[in-house]
């Protein structure tokens, strides 16, 4: 099931979104000469400092927007219940979450 977008407030996402992106990108465009030049020293663990603290607060970014597509699964998710009537109620459903290992028992 598809949530329900309003318009209005999509293109004010669209407009101040793509302007802050644009600034994001424009601010990484101008750190990358610093890796040409001359003018500065640096090791390749304050390469890695920078990345990753750059990389960290980009995945936090994208998990505050991914939080509302969790809020709105859980407040749909219905369960059916046998009774007198037949009851849809809502409940909280935990997110599913990615892994790379596998646990295989024997």
């Amino acid at each position: 099931m598809q949530r329900e977008v309003n318009e209005e407030k999509r293109a004010k996402f669209m407009e101040f979104a793509g302007k802050r992106v644009n600034n994001v990108l424009h601010d990484i465009q101008i750190l990358e000469p610093m890796a040409r030049s001359n003018s500065y020293d640096f090791t390749k663990e304050d390469v890695e400092a920078m990345f990753n603290a750059m990389q960290e607060s980009l995945n936090d970014a994208k998990e505050e927007f991914y939080k509302k597509f969790e809020e709105k699964a859980r407040a749909s998710k219905k369960v059916f219940s046998f009774g007198a009537a037949p009851v849809a109620t809502e409940v909280e459903v935990a997110p599913a979450v990615e892994t790379t290992e596998t646990n295989v028992e024997a």
